[in-house]
């Protein structure tokens, strides 16, 4: 069974994929660094997309091929999916945090949680 994310335009996915991203980067940490907005999208996209990781010119390790912009539909909806699971269950990505993430409203609406029913959501 397709995602409800699967439905909507590209666009629109993109849309709910940055409000995820930006609560999970005003809540959460990533193997000890606070990641922005955007280092969220790239982390999600590069597992969604199976990118390759390399050494970097100068050091470090660059992902390639990780662009939101190469999602399609389907990947759009998985990296959906998988930034709502981080956010609902961090401690299962390692996360050293018991606390869900308090998802923003447009978040809650996209996922169709009523906002009465915010606290059950986190």
């Amino acid at each position: 069974m397709k995602s409800l994310f699967y439905a909507l335009k590209t666009e629109e996915q993109n849309n709910v994929l940055q409000d995820a991203c930006h609560d999970l980067s005003a809540q959460l940490t990533w193997c000890g660094h606070r990641l922005s907005q955007d280092e969220w999208r790239h982390l999600i996209c590069a597992d969604i997309l199976k990118v390759k990781i390399v050494r970097g010119i100068h050091g470090g390790l660059v992902t390639l091929g990780g662009s939101s912009r190469r999602l399609n539909k389907e990947h759009g909806s998985e990296a959906i999916e998988l930034a709502f699971s981080i956010g609902d269950a961090p401690w299962e990505y390692e996360i050293p945090t018991d606390r869900q993430v308090q998802w923003t409203e447009s978040v809650l609406l996209a996922r169709k949680i009523p906002l009465e029913g915010r606290a059950q959501a986190a």
